[in-house]
């Protein structure tokens, strides 16, 4: 996340980056060391937030419950937010249950994202997708438009201001340039440019 984070600073944004243990811990638990993280920085201004994957889930799970922060603008980065078709096959395979840990596993189609319920209505979301996928091993089980572990489909969820698909995979796409313009542009104005 650093040179999405760098270019947020030369904009004027002030920046955190909260590591998590996913492959260890149960959502519970990360979400309620986040929430701490994020009680420690907050303020007066507004807190935006920008997450990758499972950080889109772990932050729709914190913000059901009441938050003594204002919330601004958010941004995630191809989260599965209608699950993820690589779960539900790794959940048949005892070994990679295991390297997925508590949180990833989750995270199936029928797992916790399809559980939760909107985001606020007062709060501004966009997401971003990928459509490049550098791992051919899982293209059969994710649908045509995809970014190597979630489907493009799976990103969207109700009531976003916005949602683009890039030419990013999974792992990079918080590197990408024009995730990197979308992200800026959207915090500062709550604009959605596609």
């Amino acid at each position: 996340m650093e040179p999405l984070a760098r270019a947020l600073r030369q904009a004027g944004f002030s920046t955190m980056s909260i590591p998590y243990p996913s492959a260890r811990l149960p959502v519970t638990i990360l979400v309620k060391r986040i929430r701490q993280e994020v009680e420690k920085i907050s303020g007066e201004a507004p807190v935006h937030f920008i997450t990758h994957s499972l950080g889109g889930i772990l932050l729709r799970v914190m913000l059901a419950d009441e938050v003594p922060w204002q919330t601004g603008r958010i941004v995630m980065l191809a989260p599965p937010n209608a699950g993820s078709e690589i779960i539900d096959w790794a959940a048949q395979h005892d070994l990679l249950r295991r390297v997925i840990g508590p949180a990833g596993a989750a995270l199936g189609s029928g797992g916790l994202p399809c559980q939760l319920s909107s985001l606020p209505s007062d709060v501004e979301a966009a997401v971003i997708m990928g459509n490049r996928s550098s791992l051919p091993i899982f293209r059969k089980l994710l649908s045509q438009e995809n970014d190597g572990i979630v489907s493009a489909e799976k990103g969207r969820i109700e009531g976003l201001r916005g949602c683009s698909i890039i030419e990013a995979d999974h792992t990079f796409i918080q590197m990408h340039p024009e995730t990197i313009r979308l992200s800026l542009h959207f915090l500062k104005t709550g604009e959605w440019q596609s």
